[in-house]
């Protein structure tokens, strides 16, 4: 019985083809808004990392200084860094898994192709345990190893955007670039890795593409390197630099500017929380933390919500899409209302034949999903467009390109919405087309 009442819909949707296109119109516009504004907002709140969100955990410690609140955070929250010397206070625990720092410094490099010009880049700094615990692929190679953060040695992991630039994308391998005057060898080139958005590093880039070169953390301390540490960071306190010891800067400043993460089994939260509430209380022993022990140990997902990785417009604009296919899907009653009544005689004849109104109002509620899903095809098109447009606007240091485009995600949400649509807008009209009286409608006749 299903398969005839969709027949009769089609029947009858061709039957009126201005009508019908006039319908889907509104229905396709209704759900094109809200099908792109779900998209946009479904890529900022998604999980970047399903399989290792819930043992990913960031680390703040609150070394901040007394009766000022630290700007940029939440009312309460500790500094959104941590300071260098409390990374390395902290980076002998053996509790993580895995553990890295993770901060951003410049230079210039002078490709080995000679005929290629210098140019000035970011360095991403981490750890060897930033590609085991973030689950980085590579296509050749590998990261570091812990011997060489100790060492400090001059080794780089490239991008595959950058691999492909200054090796034309074969294995590099053992092959060398050089930063500033220091040469450095190459120990892997990452594989498809752009994570949207960047979770590791969402106070610099909480989206954009991933950097092109990897570097041991502590070569910032090799001043013959040169390096220039960018991105955020916050200080107090009364440090006079020491020219003849710059190192001072890193250990004996209260310079918050660097994020640190940890990959921590479910069994070994608790104790890890519990070591670095206890780091702090010695750090208290030593003049330091002056502030109420205030730590945060928060998992990924937890992490994301602190620092507003969904922008709260984002959350205003779903809102606002809403209501609008609310009035599409109104203004949609009265077209099938129309239509339905309009074809009063007829439906009055299949009464007369014995046509119950359950029959009618299910053939008509019917109708009404298909012009709903039709409409939602539609407005799935129109949605593709849109996304197109703002991906194509936005430059590629902002949102990489590709990152706002129909999905498995859109399609269902624009099915969703085109059923909701049709049922709800579907219902008033079927009920009144299954309440005509069949008498009146032949004395018409």
């Amino acid at each position: 019985m299903t398969l005839y009442y969709l027949k009769l819909a089609l029947r009858s949707l061709r039957g009126t083809p201005t009508q019908t296109a006039i319908t889907l119109l509104a229905i396709g516009l209704g759900i094109a808004v809200p099908t792109a504004m779900l998209s946009i907002h479904h890529v900022f709140a998604q999980n970047p990392i399903p399989e290792k969100s819930d043992v990913l955990f960031n680390v703040r410690m609150d070394s901040w200084e007394p009766g000022v609140d630290f700007f940029d955070a939440r009312p309460g929250d500790p500094p959104k860094h941590i300071t260098y010397r409390d990374m390395e206070g902290i980076r002998g625990s053996d509790i993580p898994r895995h553990a890295s720092g993770i901060a951003m410094a410049s230079t210039f490099v002078f490709p080995p192709d000679e005929e290629m010009p210098p140019f000035q880049t970011r360095l991403r700094l981490c750890h060897s345990g930033f590609f085991p615990m973030f689950a980085v692929p590579f296509d050749h190679g590998g990261g570091w190893s812990a011997e060489a953060d100790v060492e400090r040695r001059r080794v780089t992991v490239l991008s595959r955007d950058a691999n492909q630039r200054l090796f034309g994308g074969e294995d590099s391998i053992g092959r060398t670039i050089r930063f500033g005057e220091h040469e450095f060898t190459v120990v892997g080139v990452l594989g498809d890795f752009n994570p949207t958005p960047l979770y590791y590093d969402v106070i610099n880039n909480q989206m954009g593409p991933t950097l092109d070169f990897f570097v041991p953390f502590d070569l910032i301390r090799d001043q013959s390197l040169a390096l220039q540490r960018t991105g955020d960071s916050d200080n107090w306190g009364d440090f006079i630099p020491d020219p003849d010891n710059p190192d001072l800067q890193f250990t004996a400043t209260e310079r918050a500017w660097i994020q640190y993460w940890v990959e921590l089994p479910p069994d070994r939260v608790d104790a890890y929380r519990d070591f670095v509430d206890n780091y702090s209380l010695g750090q208290k022993e030593l003049g330091r933390f002056p502030r109420p022990l205030n730590n945060r140990v928060l998992p990924l997902m937890e992490w994301m919500e602190v620092r507003e990785v969904v922008p709260p417009v984002s959350v205003a604009l779903v809102w606002i899409s809403m209501l609008f296919l609310v009035v599409c899907s109104l203004n949609l009653v009265g077209l099938l209302l129309s239509r339905f009544l309009a074809r009063a005689p007829q439906l009055g004849v299949h009464r007369a034949l014995g046509a119950s109104r359950a029959s009618i109002f299910a053939q008509r509620l019917l109708e009404c999903e298909v012009v709903g899903v039709l409409g939602g095809l539609a407005g799935l098109a129109l949605a593709g467009l849109a996304l197109i447009l703002i991906d194509k606007s936005l430059p590629d240091q902002i949102v990489p390109s590709g990152t706002f485009a129909i999905d498995g995600y859109s399609l269902g949400v624009a099915l969703a919405l085109s059923l909701v649509a049709g049922l709800l807008s579907g219902l008033y009209p079927a009920w009144r087309a299954c309440r005509i009286a069949p008498a009146h409608q032949l004395k018409l006749q």
